[in-house]
């Protein structure tokens, strides 16, 4: 009888170790927490905005940064949060409604085109989302000719040390992208690099990888 409680006992903490090491960090009920590892501001800082900025926030799921963007730029600002995903569109139009906030515009993006206004933007950030993107040169040279002189362009993805080596389409199968091949990317489409950082985010012990950063501007 001991032994059976002693093994449900390890089955059920095993069961809730594996449900807490990939819960869905996306979700409105995981943003504090997230805040300890994710480091919002740093990533605020390395866009170079303030009141009255407008900045894109691409693959924006429920707002976690949408949010922190919005506050940052004021409501003379504006902030874009676009997604291609429709139902997470609606679930963040139902915050900004709780949230009674006025100064995010949700765009429903292709998988090729953020739909983003041309020449327009201070900034662009892309958090741990780039890795999903197929269509990388399209949306770069949107992402390009949204942006004004000088503006800046923010990637932050995972991957795990075991990964490092695997190819592309191996990593983006683990939802997952080295740092080498955003670089190639951005060189490809125009953009200069103005700092990188590799690691930048330790998420091991959320989604057991790390976070890089890069920040780059068209030439």
């Amino acid at each position: 009888m001991r032994k059976t409680i002693l093994l449900i006992v390890i089955l059920i903490s095993f069961s809730s170790f594996g449900q807490d090491q990939w819960k869905d960090v996306y979700k409105e009920a995981a943003w504090a927490e997230r805040d300890t590892w994710q480091q919002p501001q740093e990533l605020i800082k390395q866009l170079n905005i303030g009141k009255g900025s407008q900045v894109a926030d691409i693959g924006c799921h429920e707002g976690y940064m949408t949010f922190k963007l919005a506050k940052e730029v004021s409501e003379n600002g504006k902030v874009f949060a676009v997604d291609v995903n429709q139902s997470k569109l609606d679930k963040l139009k139902e915050h900004i409604d709780q949230r009674k906030v006025n100064n995010i515009t949700l765009v429903k993006g292709d998988y090729g085109n953020p739909k983003l206004p041309l020449n327009t933007l201070d900034a662009v950030i892309i958090l741990d989302t780039y890795h999903e993107m197929d269509n990388h040169d399209q949306i770069l040279q949107h992402i390009k000719a949204a942006l004004k002189p000088g503006g800046r362009l923010v990637l932050c993805e995972p991957i795990a040390e075991e990964r490092k080596k695997l190819t592309r389409s191996e990593q983006e199968k683990k939802h997952e992208l080295g740092m080498s091949f955003a670089l190639a990317d951005l060189g490809k489409a125009g953009f200069k690099i103005l700092t990188k950082q590799d690691p930048f985010a330790d998420r091991e012990k959320i989604k057991g990888d790390k976070m890089w950063l890069i920040v780059a501007s068209p030439k």
